[in-house]
C-alpha cells in the first residue's frame, strides 16, 4: 500500500533499518542493527580479499574452500534462513552494500544510518572503484548500467538464442531494445522477430509477477511449475550423487591396490587422492543444494501472503534492486515473436525466497 511505501521511505531517510534480510556482520536487536564482532571481522576480511584477488570468482572459490557461508538467521515464524555457500551474486550484494560503511539506501538515495560502520570507507571506495574497472567480472551493476531487467534472461524462440540489450539515442532521449543475437550477427532478415522494445517486455514480465499475488489460479499454476522444476532438479542431483558415490568407491579400491603395489611417491597415488577429494567436495556441494531445494519447496498460502503487497514494495526498489528481484525469480523468458507469445520460467526456489523477504519487510514496516 502507499502507507507501507511511505513508512519505508521515511524510515530509511532517517537512517533507520527498515527490515528485510539481516546482513553478515550485524544482528537485529529491537529493529536496530547491532555489530556482531566475529562476523564483522569476517566481512572486513572479505573486502580485503577482493582487493587482493581483484576477482569475484577467485574470492568465491576461496570463501567456499574455507567453508564460509552467508548470514544465517531465523524468521519470526521460526524458519531457518541463509547459511549457504557464497556465489557471485551474494558476494556482489555484500561488496556493494552501503550499510557496511554506516549508511542506508532508499532507491538511489543514500543516507547516514543509525548503526555503526564495520568497513573502513576508504576500503569500501577502493572496492567499488576496482569493481568498476573490472567490468564484467566486477559485478552486476557495471554489467547492467542501463537497468535492463531481462539481461541474460531473454531468449528468441525462433532462433533459439539469446536476445541482447541495446539502445539508440535521439537527442537527449534513449530508446532501449532487446535484439536477437542471430539477427545482430547475420542480419535482421535471419529472424522473423529480430527486436522488441525493452520497456514493453519488461513491463509484461513485471505485471505477470505482480499478478501472482492477486490471482489464486495464477498462484497455483506458477507454484506447480516451480515445484516441477525443483523436483526435476532434485532428481538430477540425486542421480549425479549416486554416480559420484560409485566412482568414489571404485577410486578407494584402486587406491588400496596402488598402495600395496607401488612405491612411495608414485604419481598415480596423488592422482587417486585428487580424484577422491574432488568427488567428496562435489558430493558435499550436492548435499547442500539438495537441502536447499528440499527446504525451499513453495507453499501456496505463504507465497500468496508474501506477494500480496508486491506492488507497493516493488515501487520502493532502486533499478539495481529490481534487477536483483527479477534475477531471483526468473530463470528465463522465451519470446516468440511469430506467435506473439511470451513464456516465463520461474526459478524453483526464487518465489518462496522473495515471498519470505517481502513478508518480513512488511512485518517490520507495520
Amino acid at each position: 500500500s502507499e502507507r507501507t511505501r511511505d513508512k519505508i521511505a521515511a524510515a530509511r531517510r532517517k537512517g533507520k533499518w527498515s527490515g528485510g534480510m539481516p546482513i553478515l556482520g550485524y544482528t537485529v536487536v529491537d529493529t536496530k542493527l547491532v555489530v556482531d564482532e566475529d562476523e564483522a571481522r569476517r566481512v572486513r576480511e572479505i573486502f580485503e580479499m577482493y582487493l587482493e584477488h581483484e576477482s569475484m570468482l577467485a574470492v568465491v572459490k576461496e570463501l567456499n574452500a574455507r567453508g564460509c557461508q552467508t548470514k544465517r538467521w531465523t524468521t519470526q515464524k521460526g524458519t531457518a534462513r541463509g547459511g549457504r555457500p557464497f556465489d557471485k551474486n551474494s558476494l556482489y550484494q555484500m561488496l556493494t552494500n552501503v550499510a557496511y560503511v554506516g549508511k542506508v539506501r532508499y532507491k538511489d538515495e543514500v543516507h547516514q544510518g543509525e548503526h555503526q560502520p564495520i568497513v573502513d570507507p576508504a576500503v569500501f571506495t577502493k572496492v567499488q572503484s576496482l569493481m568498476q574497472q573490472n567490468g564484467r567480472s566486477g559485478g552486476r551493476a557495471t554489467r547492467n548500467k542501463h537497468g535492463a531487467l531481462l539481461r541474460g534472461l531473454l531468449r528468441c524462440v525462433a532462433c533459439d538464442c539469446g536476445m541482447n540489450h541495446t539502445y539508440t539515442a535521439k537527442g537527449l532521449r534513449q530508446y532501449r531494445y532487446y535484439v536477437c543475437h542471430r539477427a545482430q550477427k547475420r542480419g535482421w532478415h535471419e529472424c522473423p522477430s529480430p527486436s522488441i522494445p525493452a520497456g514493453e517486455i519488461e513491463r509484461f514480465v513485471v505485471d505477470q509477477i505482480k499478478g501472482i499475488g492477486r490471482d489464486p489460479l495464477v498462484i497455483r499454476e506458477t507454484l506447480a511449475q516451480a515445484r516441477r522444476q525443483a523436483e526435476n532438479q532434485i532428481e538430477r542431483l540425486r542421480a549425479e550423487r549416486g554416480g559420484l558415490v560409485a566412482r568414489l568407491r571404485n577410486t578407494h579400491a584402486e587406491l588400496g591396490r596402488l598402495a600395496a603395489e607401488s612405491q612411495p611417491g608414485d604419481p598415480r597415488l596423488a592422482e587417486a587422492h585428487d580424484r577422491i577429494r574432488d568427488a567428496e567436495r562435489r558430493i558435499t556441494e550436492i548435499d547442500d543444494e539438495l537441502a536447499t531445494l528440499d527446504g525451499e519447496l513453495v507453499d501456496e498460502t505463504e507465497v500468496a501472503a508474501g506477494l500480496a503487497d508486491f506492488n507497493a514494495l516493488w515501487d520502493c526498489l532502486a533499478p539495481r534492486e529490481q534487477a536483483r528481484v527479477i534475477e531471483l525469480l526468473v530463470e528465463r523468458v522465451a519470446y516468440d515473436g511469430r506467435a506473439g507469445k511470451i513464456a516465463i520460467t520461474f526459478r524453483p526456489t526464487g518465489i518462496k525466497t522473495l515471498a519470505s523477504e517481502l513478508a518480513e519487510r512488511k512485518d517490520e514496516a507495520a
